[in-house]
C-alpha cells in the first residue's frame, strides 16, 4: 500500500493548524453569506410582445434601439425575463 506524504518546511504544526482553522472559518462565513443566483428565465419575442401588448416588429425595433436588451442564442432571439420586467415597470412609471 502506497501512502502519500506531504512535507511542509519552515512551519510548525501549531501554525499549520491555525492556518487550517482560519480557512475553515472563512469557508463557514462564505457559506453563511452565499446567495446562489437564480438561473435566468428566457422569454421569446412573442412572449415579450404579449407582455407589452405590442407587435413583433415593435419588439424588434425596441431591441435595435436598445430600449430592451436581446440575446442571440443559437439562431434565436431571447430576452431575460428580469430585464424585461424592469423595462415594463419603467415604461409604466413613465406613463403615469
Amino acid at each position: 500500500m502506497v501512502q502519500n506524504v506531504l512535507q511542509v518546511q519552515n512551519i510548525d504544526a501549531s501554525s499549520l493548524q491555525a492556518l487550517f482553522t482560519r480557512l475553515e472559518n472563512q469557508i463557514s462565513e462564505i457559506k453563511e453569506h452565499y446567495q446562489p443566483k437564480e438561473p435566468a428565465q428566457w422569454l421569446t419575442r412573442l412572449e415579450v410582445a404579449e407582455m407589452f401588448k405590442i407587435t413583433l416588429p415593435t419588439v424588434h425595433a425596441w431591441a435595435n434601439k436598445g430600449l430592451i436588451k436581446s440575446y442571440k442564442i443559437a439562431n434565436k432571439t431571447r430576452f431575460k425575463q428580469s430585464e424585461i420586467e424592469h423595462a415594463l415597470v419603467a415604461i409604466q412609471r413613465g406613463s403615469k
